[in-house]
Parts: structure tokens; C-alpha cells; sequence
């Protein structure tokens, strides 16, 4: 029988490949539970379920799914608010430490040019 500890881990891995947040409150039992209910989702789909995904609409003036992103290291583009663009490489779940699909790597985003020091400097992005 797996530790709490250890269900839980297992718990994160699932509901990462479901593209799902999981709920990692309460007991050992109801964490084994949830662990064998996504366990048995997985089994019975057959393949692992796509993560849901934002579609922008076209008018979507933050819309940067699917945009290539240009190498050029050391290049900040900022504007009139102090945000720059950046691009994600690796996101963490913030319960589990565990990566996640949050922001998909390769993606672009807008965030402070402070946050974007300190997600450069802990390697999980990079300025764009």
C-alpha cells in the first residue's frame, strides 16, 4: 500500500497527463481514491486526454497561441506598462512542484520585467 506522500505524487503525474488541477486535500484514503479513480479514467481512455486549451478570437489583442517565437537572446521588448515578453520554458504546479501544463512551453506571455528576471534567473523562462 503507497504512502500518502507517495499517492500524491502519483495523484499530480495523473491529473498532469488529464490536464487537470488536482485536488490534493484530504485524507490518505480519499487521496488513494482520487489516485485510482484517474487511474482507472486513463485505463479506460485508452491514450491520455488532451489538456483543455484557450482558443483567443482573432480580435484577442493577447492572443500568442501558436506564434512563432524568433531567437534572439538578450533582446527585451517592453512597453508604456513595464511588461516584456518572454518565453515559457518549464511551468511548476504550485501544490506539487510538479511540472505542469500551465503556460505551454514555447509560448509566449506578457508579465512584469521583474518576474521576468526572476522566472529567467530560476531557468523556467526566458526573455524574448
Amino acid at each position: 500500500m503507497a504512502t500518502k506522500e507517495e499517492n500524491l505524487k502519483r495523484l499530480c503525474e495523473l491529473a498532469e497527463r488529464l490536464g487537470r488541477e488536482p485536488d490534493v486535500s484530504g485524507s490518505a484514503a480519499d487521496i488513494a481514491q482520487r489516485v485510482a479513480e484517474l487511474e482507472e479514467e486513463l485505463g479506460d481512455a485508452g491514450e491520455v486526454a488532451e489538456p483543455d486549451t484557450y482558443s483567443p478570437s482573432k480580435d484577442d489583442p493577447t492572443a500568442h497561441k501558436g506564434e512563432s517565437v524568433p531567437e534572439q537572446p538578450g533582446i527585451v521588448t517592453g512597453d508604456e506598462t513595464g511588461q516584456v515578453t518572454v518565453v515559457a520554458l518549464a511551468t511548476l504546479h504550485t501544490k506539487c512542484n510538479g511540472s505542469v501544463i500551465f503556460v505551454s512551453p514555447g509560448t509566449s506571455f506578457r508579465v512584469s520585467a521583474e518576474v521576468a528576471a526572476s522566472m529567467a534567473a530560476g531557468g523556467l523562462a526566458k526573455r524574448q
